[in-house]
């Protein structure tokens, strides 16, 4: 319920990808006016989409605001983890515990669904808008489009992703702070694949194929070098089923940009590996090769005194391919929604966009922290992330030993302790209540303090003018 004095404002998002859309959600269903800018041609086709995860503490955010029904709808509920060598299932009460479900999607199908429910929600989506100018202010900031246009906002919302131009919201306030901004290789690479469901039935492995197709389970390999995911998804449109494999291999060059890519080389890079994960790999029909690459996390998400604000992976980039990516998006924007949400004064703006990061950054790093070596935290392969950690490889695939000769349901105390920390510490969070909690801890003291200055200086206001009448008198 919206406070009597509540002030709504102007938002600019640049940006519509999961950030950006989540945050038209977050701020119009609060009752903001929102603008999100795109440079793709719409919002209901991805070009370069394939299949992604969305955790259980993102999916209780989207079923709140409304979208539940269309995401069951278009999505595959995950069960569990099967490994190569063991499986665990997710139990219904501890999937209870999160107030989420982990739900296997189409990229395209979760976007398409967000920026209905973003328009639904009263924000105005303007796709083929390519943005070439960020001007940050400390009223009324703007951003410039290639087609001239000027559009001015209270606030500017950075949604627009880790790549480097300056003049995106990340490369902007990276220039201003002094930051570095390399960008490092980490010499892996991702293959996001797509490939029909008959390629199951093609595998030798025939158990293999009896659990891929029943369990709605994400299926793990890893070895030296190399890892992958694979899990069901629908096809946007018709619904048919798919198989997204994420593929994680050894890359050479220094490249830094995700493009399609062919059967070749997707084969090329898993010389080597299980004989079970080339097979499916063999019918692959749609591939999107994405380098792995190491980018800092902003030091500040606020343009200092310009109200342009990063979120996502502008502000906090991680692995390409975790399933952490959605969820730390509309987290972001979760908490911004909500603070947002007791707007009344304009003095309250700069306040708010900085508690974002007060909110957030210890939160992204220690979920990141909590995940290393941590196989219920399912991010990335075992391996893959903490592959130049020798500590956090080796708990990794301690882990998975322990799972499989556990004794109770797969489990043992190294075990349950690990599913308990994943559940509690990643899946059960709740941006929203964090920024409850924010608020009543500051936002109501800063509250108070702004009207005894506000009191003390009518008082004084008054005593002049008494003052100035006896002088008169």
């Amino acid at each position: 319920m919206r406070r009597p004095d509540f002030l709504p404002i102007e938002f600019v998002v640049v940006g519509g990808a999961i950030s950006g859309l989540s945050a038209a959600i977050a701020l119009s269903r609060v009752g903001h006016k929102v603008t999100v800018l795109d440079v793709m041609q719409g919002f209901s086709e991805t070009p370069l989409g394939a299949g992604c995860r969305i955790p259980p503490n993102a999916t209780k955010l989207f079923y709140r605001w409304g979208m539940e029904e269309r995401l069951r709808k278009c999505s595959v509920k995950s069960r569990g983890v099967l490994f190569a060598k063991c499986s665990h299932d997710w139990e219904e009460e501890v999937l209870e515990e999160t107030g989420g479900d982990f739900l296997n999607i189409h990229y395209a199908d979760l976007r398409r669904i967000l920026s209905e429910s973003a328009v639904e929600h009263g924000a105005k989506l303007r796709a083929g808008c390519e943005v070439v100018e960020i001007k940050p202010d400390s009223i009324r900031p703007y951003v410039r489009l290639a087609n001239g246009d000027v559009i001015t906002a209270d606030v500017v919302i950075g949604a627009d992703g880790c790549h480097m131009p300056t003049r995106h919201t990340r490369g902007l306030i990276m220039e201003r702070l002094g930051q570095n901004t390399q960008e490092t290789p980490t010499g892996m690479q991702l293959f996001n694949v797509l490939l029909p469901e008959a390629a199951l039935n093609k595998l030798e492995d025939k158990n293999l194929i009896k659990q891929l197709q029943s369990s709605g389970k994400v299926f793990t390999w890893f070895g030296p070098g190399y890892g992958a995911l694979g899990f069901p998804v629908k096809e946007p449109k018709t619904g048919k089923s798919l198989f997204t494999l994420h593929v994680y291999a050894a890359r050479k060059d220094k490249e830094v940009n995700a493009t399609s890519a062919d059967r070749e080389q997707l084969l090329t890079a898993l010389k080597g590996c299980d004989s079970r994960l080339v097979q499916l790999a063999e019918h692959a029909q749609h591939i999107v090769c994405i380098p792995m690459v190491h980018r800092p996390f902003l030091d500040e998400w606020v343009y200092p005194y310009g109200r342009v604000l990063a979120v996502g992976e502008a502000a906090h980039p991680v692995p390409v391919g975790s399933l952490y990516s959605v969820g730390m998006a509309c987290g972001d924007v979760a908490v911004l929604g909500r603070l947002f949400s007791h707007l009344h004064r304009k003095d309250q703006i700069d306040s708010f966009l900085n508690a974002v990061q007060e909110i957030r950054a210890e939160r992204v790093e220690n979920v990141l922290r909590a995940s290393e070596g941590n196989i219920f935290a399912v991010s990335l392969p075992p391996g893959v992330a903490e592959g130049t950690d020798r500590e956090m490889l080796q708990r990794a695939e301690r882990g998975i030993r322990d799972l499989a000769r556990g004794t109770h349901a797969g489990f043992n105390i190294r075990t349950k302790k690990e599913l308990v920390q994943a559940v509690e510490t990643i899946f059960g969070y709740d941006p929203e209540d964090e920024a409850d909690n924010w608020w009543v801890q500051w936002g109501l003291m800063q509250e108070r303090a702004a009207r005894m200055v506000v009191s003390d200086s009518v008082t004084v206001i008054v005593n002049t003018n008494v003052n100035l009448q006896r002088k008169v008198a």
